[in-house]
């Protein structure tokens, strides 16, 4: 279902999600290839720890995230339907979550990005840096890629650029 929007039209809700939204969490997360829960890459979907963007009453985007440590965590998956996308969802979601984390005293928060345009998206608007490689374990995310780009965020320093 291809629905033409403009940004006008957008009335998104950011949300934690409910154990009833996994099977649409996994849905969203198919239109990435990374659906594949449990699997090397993805051992669990712990719903708790998830937000869901809604519009109209349909969960149109996920967002989650682990904690590692008292100070440290790391996103899981994020993805928003194709015909959502550009409009700022994921933007939102985003924000949602290292919001939440900052306030659970999370200082360092890792990603893990496999396409060049998303990796330069964390970098331009949150600003993510550059760490590291890893190897893909299975196909997870784009097929013609093998390794994950690890980024990280000191969320003490996106606080203070953003005024929380």
């Amino acid at each position: 279902m291809m629905r033409q929007m403009d940004t006008e039209d957008m009335r998104i809700q950011i949300e934690p999600a409910k154990e009833d939204d996994v099977p649409e969490i996994l849905r969203i997360m198919e239109s990435a290839n990374m659906h594949k829960v449990p699997s090397p890459e993805m051992p669990e979907l712990d719903w708790k720890c998830f937000f869901v963007a809604i519009m109209d009453g349909e969960i149109v985007g996920a967002a989650g995230y682990k904690i590692l440590s008292a100070t440290d965590a790391k996103t899981t998956l994020m993805a928003v339907l194709p015909e959502y996308r550009r409009f700022g969802i994921g933007r939102s979601l985003q924000e949602r979550r290292m919001s939440a984390l900052k306030q659970k005293g999370i200082e360092r928060l890792l990603t893990n990005a496999d396409i060049p345009e998303t990796i330069a998206w964390y970098k331009k608007y949150f600003g993510y840096k550059e760490i590291g490689k890893l190897k893909k374990l299975h196909e997870f995310g784009r097929t013609d890629i093998d390794e994950w780009t690890t980024l990280q965020i000191d969320l003490t320093a996106w606080r203070e650029n953003h005024g929380e």
